[in-house]
């Protein structure tokens, strides 16, 4: 075991350097991934199951076993998938191993770490990839801290100088479609978002569509633009997000799909893979203000692709060097200090979206209760002068016929007026006047007793749906 120990340390070193010491946890780390040991640390590991020394130094481990080789793309729609490629989940799976070697057409290809840092936090390392040595590397981390539902956007991609070989991996696709009751969509009239326009949440704007179809709506919109674009065949993976180590997600289902067109004037395929999801739900019953919102009016449909990347090749070499780029999706190491901190900011944007979102809806509530108690205070006002009025029409002492006949009315009668909030206007049908809240500008009668109060100077009754003949009414003199 000491043998092990000196002879593997680098190994546990490299490949399993987020895992607590203990319990045996890094040796169960480095039978996990025995394909990827140093010549030595297999050495070791063999001498001690085989004390005899039956097997030859490195027996029983080559450095491609244990890789899953997808089966690639097939031109027919009815071949179905054996196995599939293992890569990282847009830096939300579970931690990779990280290759030192790999046999690949018969000779030993040398790879190399690279970092993926996050500019934005120190050039702390977000995790780091394993590549063939001499190809180049370029990564991309950007926060957006006002897109609740998408703040982190990571991409990726190497190429082999030497040739068209290339492997991308894409940002997080995330849709958001809003289905919104007839009735409530007088509301969203002026804020909708146009298919295909970013949202203020982050979110892109776009109706569901079916795995493969969203996937064929992806690769045209970044590969629409090559030469002899041809498709060459599709493949469906539904339990891809299990080898991608993946979080768990709603309706999850992985697809592929091959492509070939021409890179500088030479052939070249390229093969897809992406891990669907899609989630449907609707609102809780609100009331906001006076208006009412039944639960279930508002239905929102998050879906989109997880783990997005591929792998280009020359034409005919795409197949045979699968096993390379599986490695190279293999390799990526998550660094769990990284995943600490976005955790931590993640939950914050949420708690201080969730609370804005409180202080807006208690801000709605406030107005409401203001406003109700002005007009309760009103409306209390209406009622003294009412009754103060009744009082004194009702004494005997009081001659109010100049209210009934159109006779001038004095300056006080108009002070009182205002004080009360009211308008005194002739009424055609008592042939005297009548008083109506001057909270309305404009005041119309259909001549029998029935009255309409509006600001609007365009306003009429019958605009509105009103039956009759209505006339505008004058203010009394």
């Amino acid at each position: 075991m000491d043998a092990i120990r000196a002879a593997c340390a680098a190994d546990a070193q490299r490949l399993c350097a987020g895992v607590q010491p203990g319990e045996g946890r890094i040796v169960a780390c480095l039978k996990s991934h025995k394909d990827l040991l140093s010549d030595q640390c297999k050495q070791a590991a063999s001498l001690m199951a085989n004390p005899g020394g039956s097997s030859a130094p490195g027996a029983g481990a080559s450095p491609s076993a244990g890789v899953n080789m997808p089966a690639s793309v097939p031109t027919s729609r009815s071949t179905a998938a054996k196995s599939h490629p293992a890569a990282p989940g847009a830096l939300s799976g579970t931690s990779q191993g990280n290759p030192a070697t790999h046999a690949s057409a018969g000779n030993q290809e040398k790879f190399t770490e690279r970092i993926i840092a996050d500019t934005e936090h120190q050039g702390m390392r977000v995790a780091t990839i394993h590549l063939p040595d001499k190809w180049s590397f370029e990564s991309k981390v950007e926060w957006h801290y006002n897109w609740i539902e998408y703040p982190l956007s990571y991409s990726a991609h190497a190429e082999n100088p030497d040739n068209a070989e290339a492997y991308f991996q894409f940002p997080l696709l995330r849709m958001d479609y809003m289905d919104v009751a007839p009735q409530l969509r007088q509301y969203t009239r002026g804020n909708q978002t146009k298919p295909g326009e970013r949202m203020p949440t982050g979110a892109i704007s776009f109706p569901p569509q079916p795995p493969m179809q969203a996937m064929t709506m992806f690769i045209k919109k970044v590969r629409g633009n090559v030469t002899n674009l041809k498709w060459i065949g599709e493949q469906d993976l539904p339990d891809l997000a299990k080898p991608l180590n993946l979080d768990p997600w709603p309706g999850q289902h992985g697809v592929a799909v091959k492509i070939g067109y021409d890179l500088n004037g030479e052939p070249v395929e390229e093969a897809f893979f992406g891990v669907y999801y899609i989630s449907k739900g609707g609102n809780d019953a609100k009331s906001v203000g006076q208006l009412q919102v039944g639960a279930g009016m508002i239905q929102q449909t998050n879906w989109g692709f997880q783990a997005l990347q591929s792998f280009r090749a020359p034409a005919g070499a795409l197949d045979k060097r699968m096993p390379m780029f599986c490695v190279i999706a293999k390799s990526m190491y998550i660094n769990p200090e990284w995943v600490r901190l976005s955790k931590a900011i993640n939950d914050k944007m949420l708690a201080d979206f969730n609370q804005k979102l409180k202080e807006g809806y208690d801000q709605i509530r406030a107005s409401q209760a203001m406003m109700e108690e002005t007009m309760r205070q009103q409306a209390a006002f209406q009622a003294s002068f009412d009754k103060q009025e009744a009082a004194l029409r009702s004494s005997g002492g009081v001659d109010d016929s100049w209210l009934r006949d159109g006779g001038a009315r004095s300056a006080a009668d108009h002070w009182d007026d205002l004080i009360r909030g009211v308008d005194t206007l002739p009424d055609p049908s008592t042939g005297g006047t009548t008083q109506l809240s001057n909270l309305g500008q404009y005041h119309f009668t259909d001549g029998f007793g029935n009255y309409r109060t509006s600001d609007d100077p365009n306003y009429t009754p019958e605009k509105v749906g009103e039956v009759g003949a209505w006339q505008l009414m004058t203010a009394a003199p």
